[in-house]
């Protein structure tokens, strides 16, 4: 079933990186896609669905490298990178000190697409922030909305754009842990 769900959101990244589909973005310029909100929902609700399937079944190995670093903008921060052994699944958890304490999260989706989620409460309330990155341009999506907005000042949000950028910094470690989760 894992495979299953993996190959459609494979296919789902395939047309969206590639925008193959007139019903996945919308020419605005020549060298411009806005990426359809629906379809956008739906890759990162297959990649979750995986994600935590892969988790509960504790299937294979995982490779896992923890640290004391900083964000591109030079915050401090605790990381957490892990990637299954069969490197379906790859993602980076940083615990970040700015005014607030911070929760983000990078996940490889594919080759050239990654996905960033942002968590931080404001004034007790819970707040998750999601953007997609297609690696020349990241994309808010906005529920209240239901539009993939693009960010145009991306150095503001002190992430990185490109998952490679992620694991050079957090996931290039000899000193990785292995945990195997069907133990």
């Amino acid at each position: 079933m894992r495979i299953k769900k993996i190959t459609a959101a494979a296919t789902a990244l395939i047309i969206l990186a590639a925008g193959v589909s007139s019903c996945n973005y919308e020419e605005t310029t020549p060298y411009q896609q806005v990426y359809d909100y629906t379809a956008v929902t739906e890759l990162i609700k297959t990649y979750e669905d995986s994600y935590r399937e892969f988790v509960k079944n504790g299937e294979g190995q995982v490779a896992v490298v923890t640290a004391e670093g900083e964000t591109p903008l030079g915050a401090p921060c605790s990381s957490r990178y892990t990637r299954s052994s069969d490197g379906a699944f790859e993602s980076c958890s940083l615990e970040v000190t700015r005014d607030i304490e911070q929760h983000d999260e990078y996940f490889n989706i594919s080759d050239g697409l990654m996905m960033f989620v942002r968590s931080y409460i404001d004034e007790g309330i819970p707040v998750i922030d999601k953007y997609i990155s297609t690696g020349t341009e990241v994309y808010y999506v906005n529920t209240e909305t239901s539009t993939m907005d693009e960010v145009t000042d991306v150095t503001a949000l002190d992430i990185f754009v490109t998952f490679d950028q992620v694991r050079r910094v957090y996931g290039e470690d000899t000193d990785t842990e292995s945990a195997d989760l069907s133990a």
